[in-house]
């Protein structure tokens, strides 16, 4: 058989982007624990571990005391309007939120989405050795498909956190995170974005 004029394309893609940036980690890591001593837990994705209320950045005498931390939140922003410029998504950063998860030995976060974000973003500040990955799903139906059978890569991104590392991917994407099976705490900051 002859095949004449052949497309092939991807179609409907999504993006996860990310950086390290140059920021100081041990600064971060001692701000998060302040937070977590000065404002109580909300109940969220966390399963064990400590989710701090969300912080928005026009609130920002709550947080105004934790420099490195709103040195990240300037990073986020930043780089977030980058990668909707370098993607030709359009329209730039409006809202901002934030929150810090620390998570013990066995702790996890449940299957979610973030709703109506349109970004999300996770800084990893501390992750010790096994302390779970972080898995991103499709949503779109394909995993009651047979077409997928083989290529279980097509149906998830399984990540293995890197500390310092900050990721950003579209708000409604199903993830979650492992449990953790490290003697010490697995931290990270997250971010809704609205454009």
């Amino acid at each position: 058989m002859t095949y004449d004029h052949v497309i092939d394309k991807n179609i409907f893609p999504s993006f996860i982007c990310s950086c390290i940036p140059n920021i100081n980690i041990n600064s971060l890591l001692k701000e998060s624990y302040k937070i977590r001593d000065t404002y109580d837990e909300t109940d969220n994705s966390n399963r064990g571990g400590y989710h701090s209320p969300l912080f928005s950045v026009d609130e920002c005498e709550k947080y105004a005391e934790y420099q490195s931390l709103e040195e990240l939140v300037n990073i986020t922003n930043s780089f977030g309007n980058d990668v909707l410029q370098n993607k030709k998504i359009g329209g730039q950063i409006h809202k901002l939120y934030f929150w810090v998860n620390i998570n013990k030995e066995w702790d996890y976060n449940v299957i979610h989405n973030h709703g109506r974000s349109d970004l999300i973003a996770i800084y990893y500040v501390k992750v010790p050795p096994r302390s779970g990955n972080f898995v991103v799903l499709r949503n779109d139906g394909s995993q009651y498909l047979n077409l997928y059978d083989f290529r279980k890569d097509m149906l998830e991104l399984n990540l293995e956190p890197e500390e310092g590392r900050l990721y950003l991917l579209p708000g409604h994407m199903w993830h979650y995170v492992e449990a953790s099976r490290a003697d010490q705490d697995r931290i990270s900051i997250s971010f809704n974005i609205y454009l």
